[in-house]
């Protein structure tokens, strides 16, 4: 029976180690980007994305929107008016980046001290001009719910409007994004803003996730923390066809690898307790 249980553990081991090839080739290969064959380079409209970070600009408070509920709204009327707020851009028909961080905006909701609205004031405001008030009201819903204030809409508009409006608030803050024909959705950088209570920017907190201690200095003037934001800043919103199948293998060999060193160790653990006994049978 021990000379059954170490053959297996052999055979196991011999398996990991000698694949076909050796275990650095698979992560070469995975890795290597091939133009000829589509590779894993971005696509054109990731080239146009990015945020250039203006504090001090203004927004366009003129501009008009139509909240979820179907109210035709100034943005002065949410941002800008004697209180902070937090902007999001985001778009509603995005399964992908938009929804973390909308989700993380939630977290942060939740996890605030002061109940939502009494701070700062929050809006998002989709980038798609094709997205509907039905659209932004399920999605405002399913974010409220998940923030700890289901039905309380008032609290956090999600806005749509036209290309023109929606542009001219991007561009005041410098939010980069652009529409790909070919994936049919947005490429556009993963950030909020927050804003001062005369509706200019005051800081860019980058990321899917965000800290109340974070917001409050945004809004106080203290400088900002960078620590662990820098893989943040490059995040965006995009789907990259392929990628999943090129890193298949990669992927499979680093969980049989996990499997494969659990197992190990078991085999190791049940020879050490093993021996052990044989040792107290002895004595």
């Amino acid at each position: 029976m021990t000379r059954l249980f170490w053959m297996l553990c052999l055979a196991l081991a011999a398996s990991l180690a000698t694949p076909g090839a050796s275990s650095a080739e698979p992560a070469r290969a995975a890795l290597r980007v091939r133009p000829e064959v589509g590779g894993t380079a971005p696509p054109p409209a990731m080239l146009g994305i990015g945020v250039d970070e203006r504090v001090g600009a203004r927004l366009p408070l003129e501009a008009r929107f139509v909240a979820s509920d179907g109210r035709s709204v100034r943005l002065g009327e949410l941002v800008g008016n004697g209180k902070p707020a937090l902007l999001v851009l985001a778009y509603n028909r995005c399964s992908m980046l938009c929804s973390l961080v909308l989700r993380g905006v939630g977290d942060l909701v939740r996890r605030s001290e002061t109940p939502l609205g009494s701070a700062y004031s929050l809006v998002t405001i989709s980038i798609d001009p094709r997205d509907t008030v039905h659209e932004a009201a399920r999605t405002q819903a399913t974010v409220l719910a998940h923030a700890g204030y289901a039905d309380r809409r008032e609290l956090w508009p999600f806005l749509v409007g036209e290309k023109a409006a929606i542009d001219a608030v991007a561009e005041a803050v410098g939010f980069r994004y652009r529409w790909d024909e070919r994936t049919e959705q947005y490429a556009h950088p993963a950030v909020i803003f927050a804003i001062s209570p005369k509706g200019e920017v005051v800081r860019y907190l980058h990321g899917i996730r965000f800290e109340p201690a974070e917001v409050r200095a945004a809004f106080e003037g203290k400088p900002a923390s960078e620590g662990g934001k820098l893989v943040e800043r490059v995040l965006a919103c995009f789907r990259f066809e392929g990628v999943a199948a090129r890193y298949r293998g990669l992927i499979e060999r680093a969980f049989q690898i996990g499997a494969g060193g659990i197992f190990l160790a078991l085999c190791l653990g049940i020879a050490l307790l093993s021996r052990k006994g044989a040792r107290a049978g002895r004595e």
